[in-house]
């Protein structure tokens, strides 16, 4: 057994961690459970089997058991929708799996989603659903310059694919009222958190992580060049409740709000309706179903603005009036604390401040290894300047030795690496929806989990089946060959560790140069990134654009 004291007290985040001192702590639990899913595929069939269970009685019996589901982008109709002119655009971008309505089972599956929850809430169950849509761009009907257009079309495709999803849902009488549009972001962040929530009455269960309800999400091993690669985290045990509380926050922050409607096709959608019934408080079961330590942890923007702004003020969230940077202390504390090794799966690496966390780390371990893993750009994203390249060089790069900047290593995978995950020294790891970028430390609203184990398993067990999943390691037995650390990081460099495990780096997993010179962005882009891609809720945000 380890000392889960200690490692509580090195990983995870205490009173001195966090960002402001005034922020309360994230809440911490023992006696959890956590289950890493690995890709869409994994994920969307064990939240089947759980839905599934659902409504299997009277409406009555069933009235205890709930499903909550928030998303950054709910595509279930599938297709490209296509509005009229007059209205706020079409959806989608270029990726395979859009075509069809979305199924738990597979692209193309039938038992589409869209009409499961209708069914189970006809059966009695407590069906809600949370598609985030920014009130901002589409607050005027997408009629904006053109520098805001050519930046947030991608949001407009993403949206428009929400409000047809919602749309349908209200449809279902039990859903009238229960299907609702997030309208709580920053004018220049979202509500990012991809959070569901499965109560049957007498247990509940958790999933937090980077997969939306989006046909394109369904991969899994052997993975196909430009397919879907995530993570997401199944959550049993006490820690449900800090996640169940969150979703509760943001639905009941929702429905205090003024009603806005949103124009789609030759309709209005409304945010949401006056009968919309708040989220009841629920004591969850605390019964201990493990040995896994979690930490809940939350990014929830400020609202600071410029005396004039292009697009509309929101107000502030009244659960976080000064805003939550929990993700943030978490991840600044267990990179600060690595020892022999980061490592950081990500969509992209733009934040300046996590890469300077991670020259410090380099700087104070003579041995520390920072292994950083993206891939395939994701193809409904538009094209964004070198923002990494800008944070890898003037964060982590730019001052190291020869020695330190030989303990660093890139690689770009062949499939859409969409994880937010990172691992420290086998010991702690985090699984979210939060990016390694600015925003989503402080501009959107985003969820994750911070992980430990009384057993020291978990976390190495995770990376692990996350390292075979990059090494095409099909089978058990040779996964195993990468479960000693030193053996592992000598797979991903041949001068760390130790050899030996006969597993060579497979060509899908290419080395990526690391930076030698600074990268200058055009005012043009640094204003796009400081304004729109990567906004900083603590900084007064807004203006005119000439």
């Amino acid at each position: 057994m380890a000392d889960i004291d200690a490692l509580r007290k090195k990983y995870f985040v205490q009173p001195d961690d966090t960002s402001p001192p005034s922020e309360p702590l994230p809440a911490t639990f023992g006696g959890c459970r956590v289950t890493p899913l690995i890709d869409g595929g994994t994920y969307f069939a064990d939240l089947a089997a759980q839905i599934a269970a659902l409504g299997q009685g009277t409406p009555s019996e069933n009235s205890g058991q709930f499903l909550y589901i928030a998303g950054w982008w709910l595509h279930l109709l599938g297709g490209r929708v296509n509005p009229s002119p007059s209205s706020s655009g079409a959806s989608t971008g270029p990726s395979v799996g859009l075509d069809n309505p979305f199924s738990l089972d597979g692209p193309g599956a039938p038992n589409h989603l869209v009409d499961l929850l209708k069914a189970k809430a006809a059966a009695g169950v407590d069906v809600r659903v949370l598609g985030w849509i920014s009130f901002s761009v589409m607050a005027d009907y997408f009629v904006l310059t053109a520098s805001v257009q050519n930046g947030a079309g991608s949001i407009r495709d993403v949206n428009v694919g929400t409000m047809g999803s919602i749309r349908e849902l209200r449809k279902a009488p039990a859903l009238a009222d229960k299907a609702c549009l997030n309208i709580i972001a920053h004018s220049a962040g979202a509500v990012h958190a991809k959070m569901v929530l499965v109560g049957n009455g007498s247990t509940a269960i958790g999933y937090t992580g980077g997969l939306d309800l989006v046909g394109d999400r369904h991969g899994g091993q052997p993975h196909p060049s430009r397919t879907w690669h995530d993570v997401q985290a199944k959550v049993e045990g006490p820690a449900v409740q800090a996640m169940y509380d969150l979703y509760r926050s943001m639905w009941n922050e929702l429905k205090a709000r003024d009603i806005r409607s949103f124009r789609f096709a030759d309709e209005k959608i409304a945010s949401h309706t006056a009968a919309t019934p708040v989220v009841p408080a629920r004591t969850l079961p605390t019964t201990a179903v493990g040995k896994h330590h979690v930490q809940s942890l939350r990014t929830v923007p400020r609202f600071n603005y410029k005396t004039i702004n292009l697009l509309p003020e929101n107000k502030k969230i009244s659960f976080a009036p000064d805003g939550l940077f929990e993700v943030r202390s978490a991840w600044f504390n267990a990179v600060l604390t690595a020892e022999r090794y980061v490592y950081i799966e990500d969509q992209g690496f733009w934040s300046v401040e996590i890469m300077i966390w991670l020259n410090q780390a380099l700087k104070a371990r003579d041995d520390l290894k920072v292994i950083l893993v993206c891939g395939a750009t994701d193809p409904n994203d538009p094209h964004f300047p070198p923002y990494a390249n800008v944070a890898l060089f003037k964060g982590l790069l730019h001052d190291l030795n020869a020695q330190q900047r030989g303990r660093v290593r890139a690689f770009s995978r062949d499939v859409i690496v969409h994880t937010k995950s990172t691992i420290v020294d086998d010991h702690w790891a985090v699984i979210g929806s939060a990016n390694a970028f600015r925003r989503s430390l402080y501009s959107d609203v985003e969820h994750a989990v911070g992980l430990l184990d009384e057993e020291d398993l978990l976390v190495q067990q995770y990376r692990v089946r996350l390292w075979s999943d990059a090494f095409g390691l099909l089978a058990p037995a040779d996964q195993q060959k990468i479960a000693d650390i030193d053996q592992a990081l000598n797979v991903w460099n041949s001068a760390w560790g130790t050899p030996g495990s006969g597993v060579v780096l497979p060509s899908a997993v290419i080395p990526v140069p690391l930076p030698s010179t600074p990268t200058v962005l055009s005012e043009k882009d640094q204003d796009k990134y400081d304004r729109y891609a990567d906004v900083d809720s603590r900084e007064a945000w807004g203006g005119c654009l000439p």
